[in-house]
């Protein structure tokens, strides 16, 4: 029974266990045909050869439900163990017996509402007042971490649909924001530190069906051998199979020992208080307080992140993360290229296993996949959330294996990097020289602002057709053929063709707009694009040698 404060005049409190999250409709779908619905998990997992995608209200839902469905994966097939077992999974879809027999064994455990371990949740905050269900909600105002075009005060008591709950809670357990949270037995309030999705870009690689897209993202899960590296504790479960749902006293230093365990991370405490409106079960009401909150030094094992080295202590590194208007695909070679034991550098283990696949002919290179990152950016008080995103480029196969055959692309797609980069900083040092011309009032952020806006989101598209023109000749051509290596050397030249047409577009644009008035003005903005000019030239002659010497 969910019984938590005093109701509020809006309905009856639920008494009993409802919504079971194995058979109600909750988790968003696309189908091949187009067609978006809600399904419950066990129609998710015999239907998943016949979906699209799942497609949440948010990038960081969306994130969390993918993350919920692959724990849910591992632990009904107990693996896959091995190359076998998952390219047996690959072709025939889900075991439907053991699927049968795991929802029979932990259905007790899928119920949202009510019951003695709801769904997720921690039945031991049950004397703790809840706040408004609109807490569940990250993009909403909460006490006072205000957020964007949103005006909602605590005072307000909407009330969710269960679905929509459920949605959030998996969420919110991922990617909550920090900041003051409750504390259970009239502890009060402490600050907690934001989930662990936060601190990293969410890296997934979705396939042509909802099947294939969790194949390419499970990884060979063998606990009792060590299996994934890192993550193979023989104990790890899911938190649904814990023996007890999580109690109310925080962990500020947890630990997650098992993959299953790290994807389920009840990072927050977590109860949700139901009433009935209509003959429909909703949500009313939410504590939540700090649960298992991971620290970010143990990060380094996430399989769904990649890591890229820090620039400060030697084999130091930090992970990918997403940034506004600097588009993922600036770091595709840390989310694609294999560096071997190059220090500071992983793409994700996922990809890894990806590649694996592909070695041992369970996958074909010339496989074409979408790589979706997902990200939450927080402001700088972190109980607010400043953006969402979600960013994708299209993959060949045959890139993650391209080192194996002897192309030497890492170094390549850095130097691409480094152009757009280095031509990024050219545009800057340009401004601080027009202010220090003009030694009057300036406004340099409104400029960069104006100057980056017409830069950076405009590469994306010469860079994803770099990509895909690559990943094409390596699919088809070995690097010792004859005029192999001049095409990639075509390739990458027609990317820098591609940064100089841009950065000449944004400056053009800029001079037209910015600044106008006095003939000082005008003179001045000559004097500071003519140098930009000089320098840019410089910035490119440079990328022609490198990318040379790389290829030679």
């Amino acid at each position: 029974m969910v019984r938590v404060g005093i109701p509020y005049p809006l309905g009856v409190l639920v008494s009993s266990c409802c919504f079971n999250l194995l058979d109600e409709p909750w988790v968003p779908v696309v189908t091949t045909t187009g067609e978006s619905k809600l399904l419950g998990i066990s129609d998710v997992f015999r239907n998943a050869r016949e979906l699209r995608c799942i497609r949440g209200e948010s990038p960081v839902v969306t994130a969390a439900l993918y993350r919920l469905l692959l724990a849910f994966l591992h632990r009904v097939h107990e693996g896959p163990t091995t190359e076998r077992q998952w390219e047996h999974l690959w072709t025939n879809g889900a075991h439907i017996a053991r699927l049968s027999d795991y929802e029979e064994n932990y259905r007790e455990a899928f119920w949202l509402l009510g019951g003695k371990r709801p769904f997720f949740q921690c039945p031991g905050l049950s004397e703790v007042e809840p706040k408004p269900a609109s807490h569940l909600l990250l993009h909403r105002s909460k006490g006072n971490n205000t957020t964007l075009f949103d005006h909602t005060v605590d005072s307000d008591r909407p009330l969710l649909p269960a679905d929509a709950a459920a949605r959030w809670l998996v969420a919110v357990q991922f990617y909550d924001t920090g900041g003051i949270k409750t504390f259970y037995r009239g502890q009060g309030r402490k600050s907690a530190r934001p989930s662990h999705g936060n601190l990293f870009g969410t890296v997934l690689l979705e396939g042509a069906t909802l099947w294939e897209t969790l194949m390419l993202n499970a990884v060979i899960y063998d606990p009792g051998a060590g299996m994934p590296k890192g993550l193979g504790d023989p104990r790890d479960c899911a938190v649904w199979e814990r023996e007890h749902p999580p109690g109310p006293e925080p962990d500020e230093n947890a630990r997650a020992r098992g993959w299953a365990r790290l994807l389920t991370l009840p990072s927050r405490n977590v109860l949700l208080r139901a009433v009935d409106k209509d003959g429909v079960p909703h949500v009313d009401g939410v504590v939540i307080s700090p649960g298992e909150q991971l620290d970010k030094d143990r990060l380094s094992e996430e399989p769904m992140a990649a890591f890229r080295e820090s620039g400060g202590k030697k084999g130091a590194s930090t992970p990918v993360r997403l940034e506004m208007l600097r588009g993922v695909w600036r770091h595709a070679a840390d989310l694609l290229i294999s560096t071997g034991s190059t220090s500071g550098r992983r793409r994700p283990v996922t990809i890894d296993d990806v590649h694996r696949h592909v070695v041992h002919d369970a996958l074909s290179e010339d496989k074409e996949v979408t790589l979706r990152v997902f990200g939450q950016k927080l402001m700088s008080n972190p109980g607010a959330v400043e953006y969402w995103s979600e960013e994708t480029l299209p993959v060949k196969l045959a890139l993650l294996v391209a080192q194996d055959h002897g192309w030497t692309l890492d170094q390549l797609f850095g130097q691409a990097v480094k152009l757009a980069d280095d031509i990024g900083t050219e545009l800057q040092r340009m401004l601080r020289t027009y202010r220090e011309e003009l030694r009057a009032k300036f406004e340099p952020h409104k400029h960069w602002s104006f100057l980056a806006e017409r830069y950076w989101p405009h590469l994306e598209t010469g860079f994803t057709r770099l990509l895909h023109d690559v990943g094409d000749l390596v699919a088809d051509r070995e690097p010792d053929e004859p005029g192999a290596q001049d095409e990639l050397r075509r390739l990458f030249a027609t990317w820098g063709e591609y940064v100089r047409n841009t950065v000449d577009d944004a400056l053009h644009t800029w001079v037209d707009r910015f600044p106008g008035g006095s003939p000082r003005q005008i003179f001045a903005v000559a004097r500071v694009e003519m140098i930009a000019q000089s320098n840019l030239k410089k910035v490119f002659k440079v990328y022609e040698h490198e990318t040379d010497q790389h290829i030679g």
